[in-house]
């Protein structure tokens, strides 16, 4: 099912714990044990229905901490129906009985519980019930990040102009995430209460975590256009929409962080709660859009989050300013499950539930409104709505979720294994193209040793093979033994070309952002056309300052370790780093370290400042990687170290250092080889 794109959250913050019980469930023509007048957490019933009616829903449901049963409101359905049996929900009572064509059902929650979804449903020709299944909750209740991520993503999927795997028509709880594509029309508004009853800390909490979401949002390729207002008696535009120097995200982060306007204090003469008038400016900034905006209006998709407690006491009753942005979109030959979906957060200890339910949409299998326990379980939720699996390659995407397997946080990280070599690591940079170290392949002579290297990709280990390889061609490890040097790793960087593209979905890899393309471009958030190399190399490698960057080190088990790099021309960090190479058993002959540290390596390690990791015997190859925006770009291949501290007892590490051939230096090489699967810049 498509969804839309005008949301408003419904969510609170909640500040202390409580012991909830769950309602006792109701089930028409079946059973359920134990039958008790409540149930605590943990507790468990099973269903079963009367002969001649099948089960629908969760055969059992367990009571969650939040005071709601867990898995699918279950019913008992006949083959008589029209409609299947609606279900009612627990803790609540439901009237109507015939499921025909145009019969309706209503429903209600007994006493010191609220209705959650739609009261009144009715059975369409398409055999399904209209609105959303309903739920009876306590006031205080909560969801927890995954039941946020679950219901948000099902409905934010098809907002950002994407697709959906599986079924087309599930439940929320079924965990559709997002599948991010590029160069979506969106606009997204958001509205903060600013309110006495919402309060400064409330409100700040509410300002973080649009940060953090807009954020995470303008990482993925897309670009969508941002309006912020903060409201109390009156609202205030924080960030226009219709304005294009402040509508991107990044500026939009830097107003919430710095504008007077996005302070509490703006509204401290005027502290009433007017959602009609957030609402009403929302609806003006709309009508103007349609006019600039009027070349990609048709496709362009709606985002509203709404962050209050719900108790508005002035301005009027803001449903009807909801349904006038309804109309606006209705009337532009819009559908409002295309193109029109309503979410609030509530952000305060007693947010008016019955209140931000009327003012959520509707939709069958979507849930609309959420209470949380805090910001940080929200700015989770938020974290995990995007399915890392479906975005086909978009460069430098990793899972930030700490937890989550080795692969997921490094997807582009290969290992190989090399006939007469052993093991080397890899970094894919195109579906079909891995980068890797010209000296792991010195002993790949022939076609047959090519096709016995092996690369392990993904999560699952899967073996893939390689078709060709290609050296640098001015990589020649013997090229200074005139002058005794036995090993030159200048230009030591190798592609190898796979003989089948990887499938990215499958085998949870992606590829790492490669500097002066495209790509790159888009994921530090930089103008295409419009970026020059020369702007990349500025920004992830300048020359002013030591560069934070990352490898991945194979000891025991495979770690994300950082490292410094040591960039600043004539700075003393750079000239111990050069110096400690001559500490190598190759080098310690040589007098002139600029004979084997070129101007095309890049140095790490050391014990000053801070001690830093260094890389082990087999990460040779990998990617030294920097972190920009939440997407993560190669500026070097891991090439050769001083020390192995890995495979030495007791090792001196006072002159432990790596050396990683920078990718700037071997651009025009790169663009000869991937030119054809990427675009580079000037």
């Amino acid at each position: 099912m498509k969804l839309s794109g005008f949301f408003i959250f419904c969510l609170a913050f909640l500040a202390g714990a409580q012991e909830f019980r769950c309602p006792t469930p109701v089930l028409e023509d079946g059973m359920f044990r134990p039958r008790n007048i409540s149930y605590a957490i943990g507790e468990t019933v099973t269903f079963e229905c009367y002969d001649g009616y099948m089960l629908q829903g969760s055969v059992s449901r367990t009571c969650m901490k939040n005071g709601r049963w867990n898995g699918t409101m279950t019913s008992c359905n006949s083959r008589s129906q029209y409609c299947p049996h609606p279900g009612i929900p627990a803790g609540g009572r439901k009237s109507g009985s015939t499921y025909l064509i145009g019969s309706k059902v209503e429903y209600n929650c007994n006493d010191g519980l609220v209705l959650v979804g739609s009261n009144i449903r009715q059975c369409l020709e398409s055999r399904e019930w209209s609105g959303r299944e309903p739920s009876c909750q306590h006031k205080s209740s909560f969801d927890s990040p995954e039941d946020v991520a679950s219901a948000f993503t099902a409905s934010f999927t098809s907002m950002l102009g994407l697709t959906q795997t599986g079924e087309s028509k599930q439940s929320a709880s079924t965990a559709r995430r997002i599948i991010l594509a590029k160069d979506t029309p969106l606009h997204i508004y958001m509205l903060l209460d600013a309110s006495e009853s919402v309060g400064e800390a409330n409100f700040e909490k509410a300002k973080n975590v649009i940060k953090n979401l807009i954020d995470k949002i303008a990482s993925f390729d897309v670009r969508p256009k941002f309006g912020v207002v903060s409201y109390a008696s009156e609202p205030i535009t924080i960030s226009n929409i219709n304005e294009q120097e402040t509508a991107n995200a990044d500026e939009v982060i830097y107003l919430l962080e710095n504008a007077e306007e996005a302070k509490y204090e703006v509204h401290a003469d005027k502290r009433g709660t007017n959602i009609h008038a957030a609402f009403k400016k929302v609806m003006e900034m709309m009508v103007l859009s349609k006019i600039i905006y009027k070349h990609s209006w048709e496709e362009t998709r709606f985002v509203t989050i709404l962050f209050t407690d719900g108790k508005s006491n002035m301005g009027g009753d803001p449903r009807t300013a909801v349904r006038e942005i309804k109309d606006f979109v209705l009337a532009q030959n819009k559908s409002l499950i295309d193109y029109l979906d309503m979410y609030s957060f509530g952000v305060s200890d007693d947010a008016n539930m019955l209140e931000l339910n009327a003012l959520s949409s509707q939709k069958p299998d979507e849930k609309h409104c959420f209470i949380v326990k805090n910001t940080l379980d929200l700015i989770k939720a938020f974290d995990d709505i995007l399915d890392l699996t479906q975005i086909g390659d978009l460069c430098g995407v990793a899972d930030e979720n700490s937890e989550n397997s080795f692969r997921k946080r490094h997807p582009w990280h290969v290992l190989m294994e090399i006939p007469g070599v052993g093991s080397c690591s890899g970094a894919i940079v195109s579906p079909q193209w891995v980068l890797t170290a010209a000296h792991c392949l010195k002993e790949v002579q022939s076609k047959l040793d090519i096709e016995k290297i092996t690369v392990q990709v993904g999560d699952r280990f899967r073996l893939n093979r390689v078709e060709d390889v290609y050296l640098h061609p001015q990589y020649n490890l013997s090229g200074l033994l005139d002058e005794k040097i036995s090993q030159f790793y200048d230009y030591d960087v190798a592609l190898l070309k796979m003989k089948k593209k990887i499938n990215f979905s499958e085998t949870s890899s992606r590829s790492i952002c490669l500097p002066c393309t495209r790509e790159t471009t888009r994921a530090i958030r930089r103008p295409f056309p419009g970026t020059t190399c020369r702007d990349h190399d500025r920004e992830l490698l300048p020359k002013t300052k030591p560069v934070p960057a990352i490898f991945v080190k194979r000891d025991k088990s495979r770690l994300e370790s950082e490292a410094v790099v040591k960039i600043k021309t004539s700075d003393a960090l750079r000239e111990a780093c050069e110096a400690n190479a001559l500490h190598a058993d190759a080098y310690k002959r040589v007098t002139d370290v600029q004979k084997v540290v070129t101007d095309r390596f890049l140095c790490t390690g050391g014990q000053e400042p801070t001690a830093e990791e260094v890389s082990c015997k087999g990460d040779s190859g990998g990617a030294l990687f920097l972190e920009k925006k939440r997407r993560f770009i190669q500026v070097g291949v891991v090439s050769w170290g001083v020390i192995n501290v890995c495979d030495t007892v007791n090792p001196d590490k006072k002159h432990a250092r790596d050396f990683h051939l920078n990718l700037f230096k071997v651009l025009p090489w790169l663009k000869e080889r991937l030119g054809k699967f990427m675009t580079f810049i000037d």
